[in-house]
């Protein structure tokens, strides 16, 4: 059977439409950081920083977006013609991960609360930064791009290949 991918112009094209979209719609900007804190906020409640402001709101937009992201993962898996299953590969990440599922589960949870905790100290997640803020030609935003970008770069070259 054979794979049919997008071409990277049209994927593109879709992301900046629906950043425009989701701001014309929503008035705010797309992200997922806040939407992060508003997950934590609904397991943390007795925690002083998740009382206030946009966290202690269950109906903030970007909760929703969070939420979706998964959602759509499941519903294209669903509605895929190949079948899924759930697995633990990860492809050119095998060489530099643990070997066994549990370990491999645990260093990637800490990666992501790691990029949980890098999104709310840069003030955004890299979509807020990259997508959202570099669309509104924000300074810090660019900044904070590039400096993403260059992190995962460097951080690629040290994993991949021996100096």
């Amino acid at each position: 059977m054979d794979v049919i991918v997008w071409a990277g112009w049209l994927g593109g094209l879709a992301i900046g439409f629906f950043v425009i979209l989701h701001f014309w719609l929503m008035g705010k900007p797309a992200g997922c950081s806040t939407g992060y804190g508003n997950v934590c906020g609904l397991i943390c409640k007795k925690m002083q920083y998740y009382r206030e402001g946009e966290y202690s709101n269950p109906n903030n937009t970007k909760l929703w977006f969070l939420i979706g992201i998964p959602l759509g993962g499941l519903l294209s898996a669903l509605t895929s013609p190949e079948p899924w299953h759930i697995t633990f590969d990860m492809g050119m990440y095998e060489d530099i991960l643990p070997q066994s599922d549990a370990a491999k589960a645990i260093w990637l949870m800490f990666g992501g609360m790691l990029l949980g905790f890098g999104a709310r100290l840069a003030g955004a997640c890299t979509t807020g930064h990259a997508l959202v803020g570099g669309a509104m030609m924000n300074p810090p935003s660019l900044l904070a791009g590039a400096v993403f970008f260059i992190s995962a770069f460097v951080t690629t070259q040290l994993l991949f290949f021996n100096f």
